[in-house]
């Protein structure tokens, strides 16, 4: 009897732990993800740089394709959905071809990409 008592709690034990795992992740995990991969994306266009190969989008999706990488959840039960997977695909292909990360999408929804923001001085008009 004791040890069905053990057993018993043990099953519960493991259901509930999954259960807790099961949140899909936060927003902001998931934007430090993109940046993991956008970055992953500029050291592939590097790599493939060296080997005298034009990053373009056929060369990085083989890339892409090669990193296998494993993206948090979004939704419950730690399921990805594929305007997941897509942008987070789309953070690394397009950086990787252009050498810059990707901006970040919108949270509120409003704009499907924020604009990226100004790193160097805008040059002014001459009088």
């Amino acid at each position: 009897m004791k040890s069905r008592t053990v057993a018993l709690a043990g099953v519960l034990l493991a259901l509930a732990a999954a259960a807790i795992g099961c949140e899909p992740a936060s927003y902001a995990t998931r934007m430090k993800f993109l940046d993991e991969m956008a970055a992953k994306g500029i050291e592939y266009r590097t790599q493939l740089h060296a080997q005298r190969t034009s990053p373009d989008e056929a060369a990085c999706t083989i890339g892409w394709r090669l990193l296998d990488a494993d993206a948090p959840s979004d939704e419950e039960g730690d399921f990805r959905s594929e305007q997941w997977r897509a942008e987070v695909k789309e953070a690394y292909v397009k950086s990787c071809m252009t050498g810059e990360p990707l901006p970040k999408p919108d949270p509120s929804g409003v704009k499907a990409r924020t604009p990226v923001p100004i790193t160097s001085a805008v040059p002014r008009p001459r009088p």
